[in-house]
């Protein structure tokens, strides 16, 4: 008799389990060995796409296995890693903007903005104050595509004020592309050849997985299939 509470089953997902991501260019870091990403990263390398749901996840196919990514997650990891090469390498890349870019900001917004400025100046994202309820973004570093989301989101903790490098790129680089945002198969093939040349290509710089895979067995169960 066929038991439905008994066999519900949970997704047979593989992921790269991280530790010690903190600081992942700590000297002190632990990186990932090949071994441990390695199954994964060859299936994505080999991966063909297949399309993508709700303009939040690509779908790719490898294989018995669909690969999905994050493509929010994935986003962030390609820019937080080229900001962060670009600093240790002083190669820091810079957009100067013909208009600046204004943004109305809260007093509470403001008063971080005035105490944590040279920290933020440090990532190449230079404003000034327009006016007593506006700043003006004169320039921002290439990797950061949305620069006003990426100062609000270094706006929006006073911590701003004393992060070091590594911190604010990763809060800055909350604004790379978001959920919701349509993807074409050039963007998301583009996407997983440029994770796929990270350091840590299966986390983002705050933790989250960037692919997981699932299996055909998991979905032949879930199916009541044989094969």
């Amino acid at each position: 008799v066929y038991n439905a509470s008994k066999t519900q089953l949970k997704p047979q997902i593989s992921q790269y389990e991280f530790r010690n991501t903190a600081n992942i260019f700590s000297d002190k870091a632990k990186l990932p060995s090949f071994n441990k990403q390695g199954p994964l990263k060859e299936k994505l390398a080999i991966s063909n796409y297949v399309g993508n749901f709700m303009n939040k996840y690509l779908i790719f196919e490898a294989g018995n296995s669909l690969l999905v990514i994050d493509q929010h997650a994935a986003g962030e990891r390609i820019n937080y890693e080229r900001l962060k090469a670009q600093f240790e390498t002083k190669t820091l890349e810079i957009q100067h903007l013909l208009a600046p870019l204004l943004i109305k900001v809260s007093p509470q917004e403001k008063i971080i903005w005035e105490e944590a400025k040279e920290n933020i100046e440090k990532l190449g994202l230079a404003a000034t104050l327009w006016d007593k309820e506006t700043i003006a973004i004169h320039s921002h570093p290439q990797a950061l595509k949305t620069p006003e989301i990426a100062l609000r989101n270094l706006l929006s903790c006073e911590e701003t004020i004393d992060c070091d490098l590594d911190i604010l790129a990763r809060r800055a680089c909350r604004g790379s592309i978001m959920s919701g945002d349509p993807t074409d198969k050039n963007t998301a093939v583009y996407l997983r050849n440029q994770l796929l040349k990270c350091l840590a290509p299966f986390t983002c710089p705050h933790g989250r997985p960037t692919v997981i895979e699932i299996q055909e067995d998991f979905l032949n169960r879930q199916f009541l299939r044989n094969s």
